[in-house]
C-alpha cells in the first residue's frame, strides 16, 4: 500500500509516495508561497499534490500531513501558528484535505513527525525512548515513548526550546539566530568556517553553544531518561564538532548513573524526516 506523506514548511511544501515500511517511491517539493497565496490554499496545494502523486504512482490509502504551528493531532486541527502563516491558525486541516481528497489524512506537528520518523526509521531505531532536539533559527524537540508521540495536555510536550536557563530560554540562548547574532555571521557555515581558521570569536561562540545545549539535554535527561537523545537540524551535520563535546559537557553536568544507558546520536533521514514521521503517525492512527 501507498501513502502520499506532505510536510509543509515555510519556504516549501515537500512531498512523497511512500510505502507503509517507509520506501520512498517518488519525492519532491513546491514552494509554499504563503506570502503570496496565503495560508489559506494550502490545502488546495496538497489536493494537488496527491493528485499529482497518484498519477505518478498509483492510488494512495491516505495522506499523512505535518505542519508548523501548535497542531491538534487528534482533530488535525491547527490550534495557533506564527506570524509567518497568516490566517493559518483555526484551520481544519484534516478536514479540509479529506474533503478535497476523498482520502483520509492525519496531521502532526513538523518537529513531532521528524522525530517519529527518526525514532522509527533513522537515527532511535530500535530505542523504546528517544527525544529528539532540533536545533535551527529556533530550537524543537519531540519526546517519543514505545514508538508513540507524547503530546501533552496541551500538545506541548518535548518544546524544550522554552526551557529557561540563567539568561534566557534555551532557544534565545543557543539557536543558530543566537548563534548567528553573537559572531555576526550570516549563516552557521559560516560561523564553521570562520572557525576552521583559527577565528577565536567563532569558537568560542560554537563551545558556549554546545555547552548550552547540554544543559537542555540534562534535564531531558533527569526527567525522562531517554535511550537515545537524536541531535537533528542543518547545524547539526557537524556531528564532529557536536558529538564529543555534548558528551564531555553531560558528563560534567550529571552523575554517571543518569547516562550509563543513554546515548546521543545524530538525526539520519534529512529532509525525509518529516514526511517519514507523518507516515508513521497516519499508520498508528490508522491501523
Amino acid at each position: 500500500m501507498k501513502y502520499a506523506c506532505i510536510d509543509i514548511g515555510g519556504t516549501s511544501i515537500k512531498y512523497a509516495m511512500l510505502t507503509e515500511h517507509g520506501q520512498i517511491l517518488m519525492q519532491d517539493q513546491i514552494p509554499t508561497n504563503v506570502e503570496k497565496d496565503g495560508s489559506g490554499d494550502i490545502p488546495r496545494k496538497i489536493a494537488a499534490i496527491v493528485c499529482d502523486l497518484q498519477d505518478e504512482c498509483g492510488k494512495a490509502e491516505g495522506v499523512a500531513v505535518c505542519s508548523p504551528g501548535l497542531i491538534d493531532a487528534e482533530r488535525g486541527e491547527v490550534i495557533f501558528a506564527g506570524a509567518n502563516f497568516p490566517g493559518y491558525s483555526g484551520m481544519k486541516l484534516r478536514e479540509e484535505i479529506e474533503a478535497l481528497t476523498n482520502l483520509p489524512c492525519t496531521v502532526e506537528n513538523d518537529v513531532n513527525a521528524a522525530g517519529l520518523g527518526e525514532s522509527w526509521l533513522g537515527a532511535g531505531k530500535g530505542a523504546r525512548s528517544a527525544f529528539c532536539v532540533f536545533v535551527g533559527t529556533g530550537i524543537g524537540g519531540a519526546l517519543v515513548l514505545d514508538g508513540k508521540l507524547v503530546h501533552g495536555a496541551s500538545a506541548a510536550a518535548g518544546e524544550i526550546g522554552f526551557l529557561p536557563l540563567a539568561a534566557g530560554s534555551l532557544e534565545e540562548m543557543a539557536s543558530v539566530t543566537a548563534l548567528l547574532k553573537k559572531t555576526g555571521a550570516a549563516t552557521g557555515e559560516e560561523v564553521f568556517k570562520q572557525a576552521g581558521n583559527g577565528d577565536e570569536k567563532a569558537l568560542a561562540a560554537l563551545e558556549d553553544m554546545a555547552r548550552k545545549i547540554a544543559c537542555g539535554l540534562a534535564g531531558i535527561c533527569c526527567i525522562v531518561n531517554p535511550e537515545v537523545l537524536i541531535m537533528g537540524g542543518a547545524v547539526m551535520s557537524q556531528q564532529e564538532f557536536f558529538e564529543p563535546r555534548l558528551d564531555k559537557y553531560l558528563r560534567e553536568m550529571l552523575p554517571p548513573a543518569l547516562l550509563t544507558n543513554t546515548r546521543i546520536a545524530f538525526a539520519q533521514l534529512g529532509t525525509a524526516a518529516g514526511f517519514t514521521g507523518a507516515l508513521r503517525h497516519f499508520l498508528q492512527k490508522h491501523k
